[in-house]
């Protein structure tokens, strides 16, 4: 339940643009050739997308994704710095154990197709200005050898950037045979004295409960 992207735009080389999908939102740049590519995790079995480049120009693609109501998906996207993260602890597994999904153990998209565990994609080109981020977890639901739940939540680092600043976000949730749900969060970081902490935030995200297939 994935979709790969191409972007040919002779005209726009080494320019950023943004990838709209379903409510999400992320950053690409192009190279010197004006071409660009991204794996995309879909949040709708007609998926959408559509490409608008930072200097005007744009296009559009559907592709049909059959495979789609076999995954829960769970996104979370913010605009700045990659300084937030979605951690998935599966089937009551602890931080830096086997099971707990994140950025530094993102896992192999094969483990959702053998129904052994859940993956953590990262979209957006943080070497842009000010890039949409996202960050996508899929767990195959559909194909689940397994029992129990699925505890996500999403932390956020204090920096030199954000301390003491407002940050907003939002999170999307895709679930099979239910409407996709959406939150938004808007809140003031710790001040600079906190540069380094984490704060962990579980509300943004609902857990998912599964049963063996």
């Amino acid at each position: 339940a994935t979709a790969n992207l191409y972007i040919d735009a002779p005209c726009s080389v080494d320019t950023s643009g943004t990838i709209h999908h379903q409510g999400m939102m992320f950053t690409i740049l192009t190279d010197s050739d004006g071409l660009a590519s991204v794996v995309v995790p879909v949040l709708s079995q007609e998926a959408v997308f559509i490409a608008e480049m930072s200097d005007g120009g744009g296009a559009a693609a559907i592709v049909s994704v059959p495979d789609f109501s076999q995954y829960d998906r769970a996104v979370l996207q913010w605009q700045g710095e990659p300084s937030m993260g979605i951690h998935a602890l599966e089937f009551g597994a602890g931080f830096s154990e086997e099971g707990h999904v994140w950025a530094a153990a993102a896992r192999d998209p094969m483990a959702a197709l053998t129904g052994e565990g859940g993956f953590l994609t990262q979209l957006g080109a943080i070497e842009a200005d000010s890039p949409f981020l996202a960050e996508v977890y899929t767990y195959p639901s559909g194909l689940s050898s397994r029992d129990g739940q699925v505890d996500l939540s999403v932390e956020a680092q204090v920096t030199p950037t954000n301390c003491g600043r407002a940050i907003s976000a939002q999170s999307i949730q895709v679930s099979p045979g239910s409407a996709p749900f959406a939150l938004d969060l808007n809140m003031t970081m710790p001040g600079c004295e906190a540069v380094g902490e984490f704060l962990v935030l579980k509300n943004m995200l609902m857990s998912l409960t599964l049963a063996s297939r």
